[in-house]
């Protein structure tokens, strides 16, 4: 029996415990608004800022179905997509020990990535995204109030279901977000394709494409080639349904692109699609760096796995492989002779 009573005064206590723990508090620190973090209707969104001591400010922007970095080049959408998803599924997973809340709020006020989420050009959510718990498992954030202000009061977040934190999803450099195709046309939707070999005239070629016909010219010719080996062309055109960079090279950059720019490229590729949008990529070959050997061990002067390429109206710089771009620059005798 006195075992029992014990059982049950041990039970009264921890439940008080409990709801002293997880009662509504009215105190503004603990309105709900305050520990709300997650958006519900990620649909909306059309504008989210990351900043972070160190680094740019990212804006991203919704244009259609896409989102746009800093005003200059497409996201990457498996970034995007781990981001809206974080914000819309990230929640409270516990509240801070009393005693730890003024030290972690300084330490998030010197280390944090500040978050801001707009809805039709309105301020919907603002927080501090910190670091991660001992355990991994939760991350450190604190929400602003209708007036830009911090609460003051800490919250531990996660994501239910997923096992580890939640701050490297919130990405503020603006180099991990760019997309890295350079033609991405999953449902064709494509008008001409222009390969130009200007140390090999013969080989060029353009691709006209309609509803109805597709039709094969010399690059500088207005007369079609009169015999086409259709399938191979077509089975040709499927390789631009994705074609990506290896990375591109934004740091330091100026000084090789413009010495490139003044050599002839080894191919010039423009793509234009129905909307009559024009993308064009030019090939260069790369020179092995000291030391830098082939699969077999040997030093050759040029790279034979990667090259340069050049796009954005002759902006950016980046690294392409042979391996992709060997599919795209077929001569014109490759669909004529058979």
């Amino acid at each position: 029996m006195k075992n029992k009573i014990i059982f049950i005064l041990v039970v009264v206590l921890l439940g008080a415990a409990a709801y002293v723990w997880l009662k509504p508090n009215d105190d503004a620190a603990f309105r709900e608004e305050m520990r709300d973090f997650g958006v519900k209707n990620i649909d909306a969104i059309d504008e989210i800022i990351i900043s972070e001591k160190g680094y740019d400010s990212i804006v991203l922007t919704k244009q259609g179905e896409s989102w746009k970095v800093n005003g200059k080049f497409m996201a990457r959408p498996d970034l995007m997509a781990t981001l809206l998803s974080t914000i819309n599924k990230v929640k409270v997973k516990n509240r801070i020990p009393k005693e730890g809340i003024k030290q972690l709020t300084n330490l998030l006020a010197v280390h944090h990535k500040s978050v801001q989420i707009y809805a039709n050009d309105e301020l919907i959510k603002s927080y501090w995204v910190g670091g991660k718990t001992m355990d991994s498992r939760g991350t450190y954030m604190l929400m602003h109030n209708d007036d830009g202000d911090t609460s003051n009061i800490p919250f531990v977040t996660h994501i239910e279901g997923f096992e580890g934190y939640l701050t490297e999803r919130y990405v503020s450099q603006e180099d991990l977000w760019r997309d890295a195709h350079l033609f991405y046309f999953p449902e064709m939707g494509i008008s001409t394709i222009m390969v130009e070999y200007p140390e090999n005239k013969a080989q060029s070629f353009k691709i006209q494409i309609d509803e109805k016909n597709i039709e094969l010219f010399p690059l500088n010719s207005d007369v079609a080639a009169p015999k086409v080996n259709m399938a191979a062309l077509k089975t040709y055109l499927l390789n631009y349904k994705e074609v990506s960079a290896e990375s591109f090279i934004t740091k330091n950059n100026i000084t090789k692109r413009d010495s490139l720019l003044k050599t002839s490229p080894l191919f010039v590729i423009t793509v234009i699609d129905n909307k009559n949008n024009k993308n064009v990529i030019k090939g260069y070959r790369r020179k092995t760096l000291p030391g830098e050997v082939n699969y077999l061990g040997q030093h050759t002067e040029y790279d034979v796995d990667r090259l340069f390429g050049i796009t954005s109206n002759d902006k950016e710089l980046c690294i392409l492989q042979y391996y992709i771009f060997d599919r795209l620059t077929k001569n014109l005798s490759d669909f004529t002779n058979f």
